[in-house]
């Protein structure tokens, strides 16, 4: 009896489900296919598949567009701030997780103060570091911004999950004699790196869809990054939609397939501590 009430509720809830989820991915899916219509087709049938599909637009966006050069800043602000952040915030959560020093409460719900505040809180203030700094216009402002801005969140996670590990093993390596970066190196490390590739994999989304700092801190087309760049090639070309159609495609599918691929990691990461 009661498999047969479960079942219909078990295919409402996929069929709920399965709405939300189209509902969701529906402007990316029509983005993409709008990118290879022309401009008559967009606006004389918007929700309509392409009668011929304009692949050239993909290339046209390319080259106009000079995405090549926007794409390079963007792995390089992305792949820097993201390891930079890591590095930063795993030595600190351990720190803070293990370690007794005077101030450690204190400091650690500093560095928390940075998941209030909105990023126009501060964005002055950077501005006037980063100009006093003669980094302005150079990626290095945007991964030190990105990398400094993501840190609090991924500092609070990280902490969470060194909290999580047992002490049996530090004080097993202790006695063998490794001191305390031996101990962190060797044996906490591979143990939380789940939670280090969750946050990196979140990080990552977040820094690369990054748009106000990049047009904050960086007014040079050369150091532009993707969603500053779109920005400014939608004005160059505000009336050619199926260009600006193309550009989004470029910039957001690559991202996107990322999510995809790397959400088993993400789900794993966030549910290791759970489960300890």
């Amino acid at each position: 009896m009661r498999s047969s009430i479960d079942a219909p509720r078990a295919w409402l809830q996929f069929g709920i489900g399965a709405v939300v989820v189209a509902g969701m991915c529906f402007p990316a899916v029509w983005m993409t296919y709008s990118a290879l219509k022309t401009n008559r087709e967009i606006f004389r049938k918007p929700y309509a598949l392409p009668e011929i599909w304009q692949w050239e637009n993909l290339a046209k966006a390319w080259t106009d567009g000079g995405l090549g050069g926007l794409y390079l800043n963007s792995i390089i602000v992305t792949v820097g701030a993201v390891t930079l952040c890591a590095c930063t915030a795993t030595l600190a959560a351990y720190a803070f997780a293990r370690l007794e020093f005077p101030g450690r409460r204190a400091l650690y719900r500093l560095f928390l103060i940075g998941l209030l505040l909105p990023p126009p809180a501060v964005a002055i203030a950077l501005f006037t570091q980063l100009r006093d700094m003669g980094l302005l216009n150079t990626l290095w402002a945007l991964i030190f911004a990105n990398a400094a801005w993501a840190l609090s969140i991924t500092l609070y996670l990280m902490t969470g999950y060194f909290r999580t590990v047992k002490r049996e093993m530090e004080e097993a390596a202790r006695l063998e004699g490794a001191n305390a970066f031996q101990v962190f190196w060797s044996v906490i490390l591979p143990m939380v790196k789940p939670a280090v590739i969750t946050t990196a994999i979140l990080n990552t989304i977040n820094i690369w869809n990054e748009l106000m700092f990049a047009l904050l801190f960086i007014s040079d087309d050369a150091s532009r990054t993707l969603p500053a760049g779109i920005v400014r090639f939608s004005g160059f070309h505000s009336t050619n939609y199926a260009l600006v159609f193309a550009a989004l495609t470029i910039t957001t599918v690559p991202i996107m397939i990322f999510y995809f691929v790397s959400q088993r990691h993400v789900i794993r990461g966030l549910t290791a501590a759970r489960a300890e």
